[in-house]
C-alpha cells in the first residue's frame, strides 16, 4: 500500500468514534451517488447445507428466496477453516498466511467499551492482520461509507477493523432484527456496510441463549452421512445442527425484513455466506471439503437473478467485489478477484481453474499447530499435511474414556476442541464413532485417520463427496495428483507461503 493511501486512511479514521455512541464520520472525499450499500450475512460454522441444494430434513426458505434473486455459487470456498482467519480473509481479500491473521485470536466482545476496539485495547492478540495491509472496513470508512457489525467480532487487531457501530445483537430473529433497525436508523441516508454475524449454527446447538425458540428438526428426517455411524445419538446431534441452520434462516429473514422496511433494499447488495464448515470431525479446522466448502449467494442492483453458477470462487474475492461495486480502487495487496463482471453477466467465467484454502492452528496452543494446504479444481481435492509426522501420543479412545479430557497430552494437532466430545460444546457425534467402532469399523478408521494423516491426500469429490477413499499414491490418479500438487506448489510460491506463518511477526505500517 502506498504511503499516501495510508495517510488518507489514518486521517479519516481519526475522525470516527467506535461503538454505539454518536457517529463522527469524516466528510467523504467523493460523492457516493450511484454506489450501492452492502449487507453481509455471515453464518458461523455452516457447511454446504440448504434446502435449495437438496439437504434432506431442513427448510431454509429465506436463504433460498434470497439466493434465487441473485447468483448462487455451488463451488465457493472459505480461504481458511477457522473463525478468525476466514473472517479476516473476507475483509482483506487475502489468505491468512499473507495477511498475518493465521489463527484464532483473542478479541474484544461486541458489548465492551469503545477503548477495547482502539489501540489502547487490552484484548489485542499478538497475531493479527499486518498494519501495512488495508482492510475493507478502513477503505470503506475512508470513502464515506458507514460501517456496522453485529454479535461477533473475532478480528485482530481490533483497530484494523474500525466499524463505526458495534451491536451485541444476540442470535434470535427478534434481537438481530432490532439491531438491524437500529443501524439503519443511525446511518439515515448515508451509504453503508453492515456485517450481520449469525451464530446459531455454532456449537453448542442446544444453547437456550441463542436458540431459545428453536423448532427441532426430526432426527427421522435427516440422512446421516456415510462417514458417520447411523445411531440414535448421531441422528439427534445432526438434527440439532440442522435445526440451527433453520434458526439461522429465520434470523436472515428478519434482517432482510428490516432492510426492506428501511427503504434501502433496492440499492443494497446482499451477500450471504458462512465463515467455514460445521463443527464435526473432518470438517471445521480441517481442509477437507466439509471444512471449506461453503454456500455463497450475491444479489443486488445490476446483478443477474435466478442464476446457479458452478464457477470456482473464494472468500478472498468478496473484498475486491465490494470495492469494485463501491467505485473504490482495489489495492495491490488484494489476492482475490472482483466477481462484478461475472455477477453482471459481462463474462461467463470467473477465470479460475483452482481455489486454495488453508489451516494453520485453531487456537494459540502450540499443540494445535498443524498446517495444511489444499487445492480443488471443483472435481478433485488435494490436501498436503505439512506436519503429518505429528500424531497423538495416546489412543483416540481417551477423548471418551477420560472425563473430562482436560489435561490433553501432546499431539492434539488436528482440530479444535469444540469438535471433540465433552465440555460445554455439546458434541455427541465424536463419542458415537468410538462407541460404535465394532459395528461401524470404516467410520472409526476414518476418524482415526484424521489424527494419523499421510503427507498427501487426494479425493474425487464427484464419486466420493465424503472423502472416504484417499487416491494419493494410486497409479490411476498419478496425473491428477501431479496437476493439483503442482498448482499448490505454484500458489505457495506466488503467495510467499513457506508453510510456517509463526515465523513471520505482524508488520507495522512504518
Amino acid at each position: 500500500m502506498k504511503n499516501k493511501e495510508l495517510i488518507l486512511i489514518t486521517a479519516v479514521l481519526s475522525g470516527i468514534s467506535f461503538g454505539c455512541g454518536k457517529l463522527k464520520a469524516a466528510k467523504p472525499e467523493r460523492s457516493l451517488k450511484g454506489h450501492p450499500n452492502f449487507l453481509l450475512l455471515l453464518t458461523d460454522d455452516q457447511s454446504y447445507h440448504l434446502s435449495m441444494v437438496g439437504t434432506p430434513g431442513i427448510q431454509t426458505p429465506n436463504i433460498d428466496a434470497l439466493s434465487k434473486k441473485g447468483v448462487f455459487f455451488t463451488k465457493a470456498y472459505a480461504a481458511a477453516a477457522s473463525c478468525s482467519p476466514c473472517r479476516s480473509a473476507i475483509l482483506t481479500g487475502m489468505y491468512p498466511h499473507s495477511n498475518g491473521h493465521w489463527r484464532n485470536t483473542i478479541t474484544p466482545t461486541m458489548g465492551e467499551p469503545d477503548v477495547q476496539f482502539g489501540r489502547q485495547s487490552t484484548k489485542a492478540d499478538q497475531v493479527g492482520v499486518h498494519e501495512d495491509i488495508p482492510t475493507l472496513i478502513e477503505m470503506l470508512n475512508a470513502n464515506g461509507y458507514i460501517t456496522g457489525i453485529t454479535e461477533k467480532f473475532h478480528l485482530s487487531p481490533p483497530w484494523k477493523f474500525p466499524f463505526n457501530y458495534h451491536f451485541p445483537a444476540g442470535n434470535t430473529p427478534a434481537s438481530q432484527y432490532l439491531a438491524a433497525v437500529d443501524f439503519f436508523k443511525k446511518v439515515k441516508d448515508n451509504s453503508f456496510f453492515l456485517e450481520v454475524n449469525i451464530g446459531n449454527t455454532h456449537r453448542p446447538f442446544r444453547s437456550p441463549k441463542k436458540n431459545a425458540n428453536l423448532v427441532p428438526v426430526s432426527p427421522d428426517s435427516v440422512v446421516v452421512p456415510p462417514n458417520w455411524p447411523d445411531t440414535k445419538i448421531t441422528r439427534e446431534d445432526y438434527a440439532d445442527y440442522m435445526s440451527t441452520v433453520e434458526q439461522a434462516d429465520a434470523v436472515i429473514g428478519e434482517v432482510l425484513k428490516a432492510l426492506k422496511e428501511s427503504g434501502n433494499a433496492d440499492n443494497t447488495i446482499v451477500i450471504y455466506t458462512s465463515d467455514q464448515g460445521f463443527c464435526y470431525h473432518r470438517a471445521k479446522a480441517t481442509t477437507y471439503d466439509w471444512g471449506v466448502h461453503i454456500p455463497l449467494s450475491i444479489k443486488g442492483p445490476g446483478i443477474l437473478s435466478n442464476i446457479i453458477s458452478p464457477e470456482l470462487v473464494s472468500h478472498i474475492d468478496l473484498t475486491p467485489t465490494i470495492l469494485d461495486f463501491a467505485g473504490i480502487p482495489i489495492p495491490a495487496t488484494v489476492q482475490g478477484s472482483s466477481l462484478r463482471k461475472l455477477l453482471e453477466g459481462r463474462v461467463q467465467s470467473s477465470g479460475e481453474n483452482f481455489v486454495f484454502s488453508e489451516h494453520n492452528a485453531h487456537g494459540p496452543g502450540p499443540e494445535e499447530y498443524y498446517p495444511t494446504r489444499t487445492v480443488t479444481d471443483g472435481r478433485y481435492r488435494y490436501i498436503r499435511n505439512l506436519r503429518n509426522q505429528i500424531v497423538p501420543e495416546y489412543p483416540i479412545e481417551r477423548f471418551v474414556t477420560d472425563k473430562p479430557f482436560a489435561d490433553k497430552p501432546k499431539g492434539l494437532a488436528w482440530t479444535c476442541l469444540d469438535a471433540t466430545p465433552g465440555g460445554s460444546w455439546g458434541n455427541r457425534a465424536f463419542a458415537e464413532v468410538i462407541a460404535g467402532k465394532e459395528k461401524f469399523p470404516l467410520q472409526y478408521e476414518l476418524l482415526k485417520a484424521t489424527f494419523f494423516r499421510p503427507k498427501e491426500e487426494l479425493y474425487d469429490l464427484m464419486s466420493d463427496p465424503y472423502e472416504m477413499n484417499n487416491l494419493a499414491g494410486k497409479q490411476e490418479s498419478k496425473i491428477v495428483l501431479l496437476k493439483l500438487s503442482t498448482a499448490l506448489d505454484n500458489w505457495m510460491k506466488k503467495t510467499d507461503d513457506d508453510g510456517d506463518p509463526r515465523s513471520h511477526p505482524r508488520r507495522t505500517s512504518k
